[in-house]
């Protein structure tokens, strides 16, 4: 027989890579996930993993049962945002990702309208990269995530998610007030900042590859200096005059002394706010409930 808990293991493993972060992301010993993956394994009647090296890997057989898997963790959802919806009243526990920006100027107000119109319903934050949302919704770990999809590197999601458009939040260019250019009227070429130090997001992120991807796209290679996720570094090292940056407009960072924000003109300079979610929850109650609220934030273009 098939247990559900050995399945979520498997689907862990899929998407984490390594059994140990599979365990860790249901609470397990490693020694009790490797039991489990062993049960699981015997039960199959095939092998489901390999060594290659000091790495365990999937099998074509553990491949084909994982994708098998999430379908069954789907239904199972699914079953269980039925009987939410039977029960009338909208209580329970929902776990909602943001990233940075999100989590400073739209949780706080979909906090308080969802505490207003469903009391007894728990929502439980979290800040996470992209990257880390995508893993997250996925594992069920979270219900739902907020997060960006970059019109230079758009959202690559799996079978098993859906995004749901939720608003526009245009790139701005984020240049020292002192600088030659922050006083021009009208948008800004890029190319216009070809000599310039640039920073960017962290490596192997999609805000990692926004700089890199205008600027190539305006004909020239940035010097990129500095590398952080974090808007708060990228607006000071701006004023401090270190570089120049691209950023989204709902980072404030214009706010800073010595910032000041221009838009680019420039194809495709832009990204969709959007939540991501899990296909087998898009018709629970709560996750609907979250949604309806931030889609009113729609009309108000965040800052």
């Amino acid at each position: 027989m098939l247990s559900v808990p050995a399945l979520r293991l498997l689907h862990e493993l899929r998407l984490r890579g390594t059994l140990t972060a599979a365990a860790e992301a249901l609470f397990l010993s490693r020694s009790a996930a490797s039991h489990q993956l062993a049960t699981l394994q015997r039960a199959a009647g095939t092998p489901l993993t390999e060594r290659v090296g000091r790495t365990l890997r999937l099998t074509e057989a553990g491949v084909e049962l994982a994708i098998r898997a999430e379908r069954v963790l789907r239904e199972i959802e699914e079953a269980g945002a039925a009987m939410e919806r039977l029960h009338g009243t909208l209580s329970g526990t929902i776990r909602v990702g943001l990233v940075q920006t999100m989590a400073i100027h739209v949780l706080p107000r979909v906090l308080v309208e969802l505490r207003e119109e469903h009391p007894l319903l728990r929502v439980e934050g979290r800040s996470l990269t992209t990257e880390d949302a995508l893993v997250a919704v996925s594992s069920g770990e979270i219900d739902l995530a907020v997060v960006p999809s970059y019109d230079t590197t758009p959202l690559r999601v799996s079978g098993g998610l859906r995004q749901e458009a939720l608003f526009r939040d245009p790139v701005r260019l984020a240049v020292p007030a002192a600088h030659p250019l922050a006083g021009r009227p009208g948008p800004v070429r890029i190319g216009d900042l070809a000599t310039e130090r640039w920073i960017a997001g962290d490596r192997g992120t999609y805000f990692g590859q926004l700089v890199p991807s205008l600027c190539r796209q305006a004909g020239f290679t940035p010097d990129i200096v500095h590398r952080s996720g974090d808007y708060a570094v990228v607006a000071a090292l701006v004023a401090a005059d270190h570089c120049v940056a691209l950023i989204p407009a709902s980072s404030d960072v214009d706010r800073w002394p010595n910032v000041t924000t221009l838009e680019p003109a420039a194809d495709g300079v832009g990204r969709d706010v959007v939540a991501l979610l899990r296909a087998g929850s898009r018709d629970r109650p709560a996750v609907q409930a979250v949604l309806r609220v931030l889609r009113r934030r729609e009309r108000a273009e965040p800052r």
